[in-house]
């Protein structure tokens, strides 16, 4: 089980991308998720929105990608913006404050909305 890649689903709707990573993101999985995002990014949307529903688990270096997202979307002025996110997600970035520098809704339908 350890050793199943993450399943990760991009979807383009209008001006916004849409990651959808499928599995707890921990240190063997984060390179995949790092391998999703920046080539989202490099197509320059007006928005990524990174939907956490599916990820019950995430650690540090799963956080450190999603940080580096932001770093890079910031850089080419790209909104970036999670959602969705399980308990376990939620606090471990609340826990590291980082709720203060990333975008954070509740649903895919409000980030969509915006």
């Amino acid at each position: 089980m350890e050793n199943t890649p993450l399943q990760i689903e991009i979807q383009n709707i209008g001006t916004t991308t849409l990651i959808i990573p499928l599995g707890d993101i921990d240190i063997g999985k984060s390179t995949e998720l790092r391998n999703a995002i920046h080539p989202v990014i490099q197509e320059a949307p007006k928005r990524v929105v990174v939907d956490l529903c599916h990820v019950p688990y995430m650690d540090s270096s799963g956080v450190a990608t999603l940080i580096e997202g932001l770093q890079l979307s910031k850089q080419s002025n790209i909104e970036f913006t999670l959602c969705s996110m399980s308990e376990g997600v939620r606090s471990i970035i609340e826990l590291a404050r980082l709720d203060q520098i990333f975008s954070i809704l509740d649903s895919r339908e409000d980030a969509l909305a915006e």
